[in-house]
């Protein structure tokens, strides 16, 4: 069986070329996807049908050249059809029709030998189809190999583009149109840029967060970055509200949000705006904190410096006290500053009487030298209650 399979293989390779205008016609009329779409040239096609034509004729033959790999061919066709992005069914397509090829092309030699016993032919099939196989799982081998390592280059390649995004390259001429045509987003949309933390589980803080926008058909690339998540996000006249509220429900982690910006090119400062957003939240809480929403608490957070020395030079008597009574006071503070200065309503919210919140007070100004009422205090001791606050949950320190 096997010496009938090499001497008809050892005659077909005589007749390669007409046995390789064949193949490439077959590929035409049957896989038009192969040429019509421009990714393989009638001349790469042709060449490539010819390699692996004389391969497989060379292995059913047994003259594969001494050193050789028998599925070089194979290796290469499915690598090279990986980088021109032809999709591996077509390719495993055209591989099975050239098995056909090569199999009519034995029977026909079978047929111009009276001397073949055509019984034999069977067996002879069974070697094809078994060589056909291998070379199509060597194809597979080659594509999926060279696929992978494309990824790889294609994840790279975004990440940069992000990260020259985001340390303000967009400002460059050319550079955002170029970053927005190979990340599939528009150059002049106006964006947000969100940064989530990673969750007390290590995984990200925003849950699918791409696909969960893309399901509404707003486009995004989001990417980890230095313990984070960053995501930017074309708006494209939508409201940013529309935009949160389909991000919500997957808010594992403190997620901070940057104001609109217009285009890629803006993006850079955006996502400083969105880290100190972040910043603005507790750490190890959750939730969702836009930079517009929280203005007070990110002019504290973003000098550190400074939020201590407000903090400690506005309340520094205060927070001498013994600890029981020093978060009394405060607690009172901040409950008559949220609610307006108001005495009852303090007290309503503290379950106290009236007249023990106004007893605080007058504590409150002897302690702290001034007045409640008046403007420029009340102002500075809000934003020490902020620093204070941000300082005992620890939501200042870093990202």
């Amino acid at each position: 069986m096997a010496d009938l399979a090499e001497q008809l293989a050892r005659a077909l390779i005589t007749r390669l070329e007409p046995l390789t205008d064949e193949l490439v016609a077959d590929i035409l009329a049957e896989n038009p996807g192969y040429h019509d779409a421009a990714l393989v040239t009638l001349p790469e096609l042709r060449r490539s049908c010819r390699t692996n034509l004389q391969r497989v004729l060379q292995i059913l033959g047994d003259t594969v050249p001494c050193g050789d790999d028998p599925f070089d061919a194979a290796i290469t066709t499915g690598s090279r059809r990986a980088e021109q992005r032809v999709p591996l069914d077509s390719v495993l397509r055209s591989f099975r029709l050239g098995g056909r090829v090569v199999w009519r092309g034995l029977v026909r030699m079978a047929k111009e030998d009276t001397d073949v016993d055509r019984d034999r032919l069977l067996d002879v099939a069974t070697t094809v189809w078994t060589v056909v196989d291998e070379a199509s799982s060597r194809v597979a081998q080659g594509y999926r190999e060279t696929e992978l390592q494309l990824r790889r280059l294609d994840d790279h390649r975004r990440h940069t583009l992000v990260g020259d995004l985001l340390r303000g390259r967009g400002r460059e001429a050319g550079f955002a149109e170029q970053a927005a045509a190979e990340l599939g987003v528009p150059a002049d949309s106006d964006y947000v840029v969100f940064v989530a933390s990673l969750a007390a589980d290590g995984t990200p803080g925003l849950a699918m967060p791409q696909d969960t926008l893309a399901g509404y058909g707003v486009r995004s690339v989001w990417q980890p970055r230095d313990q984070t998540t960053v995501g930017l996000v074309a708006l494209e006249k939508r409201p940013l509200a529309a935009v949160l509220d389909l991000l919500r429900g997957g808010v594992r982690s403190r997620v901070g949000v940057s104001p609109a910006v217009q285009g890629l090119a803006e993006v850079g400062a955006a996502h400083d705006l969105a880290l100190l957003a972040l910043r603005t939240l507790p750490q190890g809480g959750t939730g969702l904190a836009v930079l517009d929403e929280h203005l007070p608490e990110a002019l504290v957070a973003r000098s550190p410096e400074l939020a201590d020395r407000l903090r400690h030079g506005v309340l520094g008597p205060l927070l001498r006290l013994p600890v029981a009574e020093r978060d009394v006071l405060l607690s009172t503070l901040a409950a008559w500053l949220e609610t307006n200065r108001s005495a009852a309503a303090t007290a309503s919210r503290l379950y106290c009487h009236r007249n023990t919140v106004l007893n605080r007070l007058r504590r409150l100004e002897s302690l702290l030298g001034t007045s409640l009422y008046e403007h420029r205090a009340g102002l500075a001791l809000a934003l020490a209650l902020i620093a204070h606050e941000q300082s005992e949950q620890g939501g200042a320190a870093g990202g």
